[in-house]
C-alpha cells in the first residue's frame, strides 16, 4: 500500500468526493481533479473508484481508531478505559462527513461493510477491539461474544450522524452517555460506574 504524501492527498479527495457525493456517484475523474493530480496516476495505483474508496476509508479508519485512543485526562480503571476509548471512537465515526454521506445515501452498505466478517472494514474493527477493549478477557468464546456485542452495540451510536438538534453538545453527551451505559453492561462492569460519572 502506498503511504506518500501525493497517496494521502489523493485520499483526502476521495473522502471529500465521497462526503460530497456518497459511495455510488464518486469518479475518478472528480477525484484525481480535487487531488491535483491526474486520472493515469489514479489508475496506475489503484484499479478503479472502488478500490480507491476502500483503500482510502480503511486508511482513515486507521486514523480514527488510532484517535479514539488518546485519552488526555488521569487513566481510568481498565473496564471504564475501555468503554471510553469506544464511545469516542463511536462520536468520532458519527460526526465524520464520510460517514454523514453514507447515512444519506447508502446506510445498508455502511452497515454490511462493518457488520459482514469477510470484510476488510469488519476485519480492521475487530482487530481494534480485540486489541484495545476485549483483550484482557480469555480467547475463544467469551472475547468473541463479547467483542460481537460491544461491536453491534456500538454500530448504531457510530453510524447514526445527528439530525441538527437544538442543543448538539447535549444532545452528544446524551448519546455518548447512553452508549456508555450499555458498553458497560456489554463489558459486565457495573452501569453506575462512579469512575464513568465523575468524568
Amino acid at each position: 500500500m502506498l503511504t506518500d504524501m501525493r497517496t494521502v492527498t489523493v485520499y483526502r479527495a476521495a473522502l471529500a468526493a465521497l462526503a460530497e457525493h456518497g459511495p455510488r456517484r464518486v469518479g475518478v475523474t472528480h477525484i484525481a481533479r480535487l487531488a491535483g493530480t491526474n486520472r493515469t496516476f489514479v489508475y496506475r495505483n489503484w484499479a478503479g473508484p472502488q478500490a480507491l474508496l476502500k483503500d482510502a476509508t480503511l486508511h482513515e479508519l486507521r486514523h480514527v481508531l488510532h484517535k479514539a485512543r488518546e485519552v488526555p485526562e488521569q487513566l481510568p480503571p481498565t473496564p471504564c478505559l475501555a468503554v471510553r476509548t469506544v464511545v469516542r471512537a463511536a462520536g468520532l465515526l458519527r460526526e465524520h462527513p464520510v460517514v454523514g454521506a453514507m447515512a444519506r445515501t447508502d446506510p445498508a452498505l455502511t452497515y454490511a461493510a462493518v457488520l459482514r466478517p469477510t470484510t476488510p472494514w469488519h476485519q480492521l474493527a475487530w482487530r481494534w477491539l480485540t486489541e484495545h477493549v476485549t483483550g484482557h478477557l480469555p480467547r475463544g468464546v467469551e472475547q468473541d461474544t463479547t467483542t460481537l456485542a460491544v461491536l453491534t452495540t456500538a454500530l448504531p451510536y457510530a453510524l447514526t450522524p445527528p439530525q441538527n438538534p437544538p442543543d448538539p453538545v447535549s444532545e452528544r453527551a446524551a448519546v455518548d452517555r447512553r452508549l456508555g451505559q450499555a458498553l458497560h453492561a456489554c463489558l459486565g462492569a457495573p452501569l453506575n460506574c462512579p469512575d464513568c460519572e465523575s468524568s
